[in-house]
């Protein structure tokens, strides 16, 4: 788990326990608390303030089952993590 900034946005990069390279965004969409501060066990990434849980490739929350995080195209080229956003705005929820 890696807190990157890319044109001005934070982007959490992950690694899934498959070798995937996931870029999502980095605050809960909860109350907007950093998900770098929680736990990614490779495969669930956890927020350390209220527990929300989320799939780390779909960016779909498993706990609540009712939210979803921004998700950011990601390309590997010769070593090199290339993450885009434009056009993605990070979500929010209404809990």
């Amino acid at each position: 788990m890696r807190l990157c900034s890319v044109a001005g946005v934070e982007v959490l990069l992950l690694r899934t326990d498959d070798g995937d390279i996931c870029a999502l965004q980095n605050n809960c969409p909860h109350q907007e608390h950093p998900l770098d501060k929680g736990e990614f066990d490779g495969t669930i990434l956890t927020c350390a303030a209220h527990l929300w849980e989320f799939d780390a490739f779909s960016g779909r929350s498993v706990n609540p089952d009712d939210a979803e995080l921004a998700r950011y195209p990601v390309k590997v080229d010769d070593g090199n993590v290339l993450v885009s956003v434009k056009g993605i705005t990070p979500k929010h929820s209404h809990a």
